[in-house]
Formats: structure tokens, C-alpha cells, sequence
């Protein structure tokens, strides 16, 4: 009798314990998925409006963690990132509608223009090929961006001199939408140009040869925005002289098939470029760039940003948000406020 109770009472004693095990595995699994929703605030938005995704955009400029210092040490490209965090301001700039809203944008932006001004930021005459490369046009950039937002850039200018001779070489081994670019800067600030540069206004890449849709991965897709880009000296024209009208009808033709291309890969970053490159051209209110236009408004992120990267959140961490998630937000918006600014 006495083994029979010992034996039940062990019995009891396991099936407690498995029961316990059952339990606490449950309420792991469930305080997981609360978790991970609870910090998910890259699923999207779903029902949009314009000015709610200007709002949401805004919030996610001024709390984005950018630190230049912090990525300059990083080896990483720090121009290219200022670029675009200073092209997200003067896009969001442009569509502020009160003198409050541009000034509180201009307070947010002159703790970079600071950095700009410090020695360790002017290092382009000493940096590897590798890294001028990634940072060469971006250079440039950033100091039209300043102009653009109206600071003063005497000192940046200055600068820039010291290093011409290496970026006027530089340019034997840019391509060919990268010239195209680089031409309009030049134009800009009234440098000499490089022999290399003296057909660079005449480039159009593919739009020239007009290839069909077949022609179009995600690399030649994006050298097409950036032509036109380019011809459109990225908005601040209406107008432009590079393409011919058989190239225009072409790019009327051709843009919104590239674009239904890539939006079924949810490609959101191309997809915004291509649709800029219709506004650009004023071909924005056809239905089918209005389909396209509300599916990317969207596709936009709670926290207000564009795009979808988490896959690489796992490998760099936080740095995705300001190496993945801007540049797709920068040219998102972009689209948005060049059109409704056109309209």
C-alpha cells in the first residue's frame, strides 16, 4: 500500500511539474509576440492622406538618431548620409506652409551645418579611392543643399577647391549618369570643367537608345530616374532641353511600365524614383500613376518612414534606419511634395 501511494504521489509530482512547463512556456510565447508587436512600428500605415504622411515623415527626421561623428568612425559613407538627411529637410521644407514650420526645420538643421564647418568633415584630400568614390558627388551635394536652404557656404566653397584637381580626375572614372550629374554641379557653383565633363549635358544613357521594357533590372532602372534627374536639375525646373520629343514620348510610355515592374517586388524605393520621373515630366495625372501614387502613400511606415529592411536589422542593427530607411523616405516623400507642389 505504502508503494502504491509513493507511486501515485511521484506521479502527481510530474504531471504538475509538465503542467507548470506547459504554462510557463505559454505565457513566454505570448509576452514574445506582445513584444514584438508592441515595439513594431514599421508595419504600414494602410489608410493615408498627404498631409498625414508630411506629419509622420516630419516626426521621423527629427527623431531619427543621426550622427555623423558616429558614422564618419564607422568607415562609412558620411557624406552620402548627409546628403540625404539634409535633401529629406529641404523636401519637407518646401511643403511647410507657415514661416514657424521653416524655421523650426532650419533650428533642426544647423547643429550639421556646425559639423560642416569643423576640419575633420573637410577630409576628402586625404581619403581612399574607395571611400572619395562613395562620397565625391555627395560632397558636392551637401554644399548645394546648404545654398538651397540658405546657409552661408563661403567656407564650404573654399574647401571644395583644395580638393579640385582630385575630383576633376575623378571624373575619368565616373559613368555616365554620374557625369550628367556631376556636369549640373559644376554648372552650379561655376567651375572650370574637365575635359571629361565637356559632352557630359548631351548624356541621356538608355532614354537615347530607347530600350524596351525587357532591358530594365533594378540597376538600369535607376540610372534612368537619375537622367532625368538630372535634366530636371532634381526639381527646381519645369522644364528641360537634354531629351528630344520622341525621348519624351518614350519616357511617357516606358516609365509606367517599369514602375508596375517593380512594384510587384515591392521595390518602394525605385518605384518612388520612377514615379518623381513622371511629375518631372508632367505626365502625374493619368490613372494609372494615381494607383500607383496611393499605393506607395500607403505602403508608409507607422513611424514614418518608407521602405521595408528589417531583414538587415538583425546584421547593423539600429544603423538601418539611417543606411536603409532614409533614402527610401527621402525619395518617397520627395514624390509626394513635388507632385502636390506641381498641382
Amino acid at each position: 500500500m505504502k508503494k502504491i501511494l509513493l507511486i501515485l504521489s511521484v506521479l502527481i509530482l510530474i504531471s504538475c511539474k509538465t503542467e507548470t512547463k506547459k504554462i510557463t512556456k505559454v505565457k513566454s510565447n505570448t509576452i514574445s509576440k506582445v513584444k514584438i508587436t508592441s515595439e513594431d512600428d514599421k508595419s504600414k500605415v494602410g489608410k493615408n492622406t498627404y498631409e498625414e504622411a508630411l506629419k509622420r515623415t516630419h516626426k521621423f527626421a527629427t527623431e531619427l538618431n543621426f550622427d555623423i561623428d558616429y558614422i564618419r568612425k564607422k568607415g562609412l559613407a558620411d557624406k552620402k548620409f548627409l546628403a540625404e538627411y539634409l535633401g529629406l529637410f529641404l523636401k519637407l521644407k518646401k511643403a511647410s506652409k507657415t514661416d514657424i514650420e521653416k524655421e523650426n526645420i532650419n533650428q533642426k538643421i544647423i547643429p550639421f551645418y556646425q559639423k560642416t564647418k569643423e576640419p575633420n568633415f573637410h577630409n576628402m584630400a586625404k581619403v581612399p579611392d574607395k571611400l572619395f568614390k562613395k562620397n565625391s558627388m555627395s560632397y558636392m551635394r551637401v554644399l548645394w543643399l546648404l545654398d538651397e536652404l540658405e546657409f552661408d557656404t563661403n567656407f564650404y566653397k573654399k574647401e571644395l577647391a583644395k580638393i579640385q584637381t582630385r575630383m576633376d580626375n575623378h571624373m575619368k572614372v565616373r559613368g555616365e549618369w554620374q557625369k550628367a550629374v556631376f556636369d549640373k554641379y559644376y554648372d552650379y557653383f561655376k567651375i572650370k570643367k574637365p575635359i571629361t565633363l565637356k559632352y557630359a549635358h548631351k548624356l541621356k544613357g538608355p532614354i537615347s537608345y530607347e530600350r524596351p521594357l525587357s532591358f530594365y533590372n533594378r540597376s538600369k532602372a535607376y540610372i534612368l530616374t537619375h537622367f532625368v534627374f538630372a535634366a530636371y536639375d532634381y526639381g527646381n525646373k519645369t522644364t528641360q532641353t537634354r531629351f528630344t520629343k520622341s525621348e519624351m514620348n518614350y519616357l511617357t510610355n516606358i516609365l509606367p511600365q517599369i514602375i508596375t515592374k517593380f512594384e510587384t517586388q515591392n521595390n518602394d524605393d525605385l518605384v518612388s524614383e520612377l514615379l518623381t520621373c513622371l511629375v518631372l515630366i508632367n505626365k502625374d495625372e493619368t490613372p494609372a500613376f494615381n494607383k500607383s501614387y496611393n499605393r506607395l502613400l500607403n505602403r508608409q511606415n507607422k513611424d514614418g518612414s518608407f521602405g521595408n529592411y528589417e531583414k538587415y536589422r538583425k546584421k547593423i542593427g539600429s544603423d538601418v534606419e539611417f543606411r536603409q530607411y532614409l533614402h527610401t523616405t527621402l525619395v518617397s516623400i520627395e514624390m509626394f511634395i513635388e507632385h502636390n507642389f506641381r498641382k
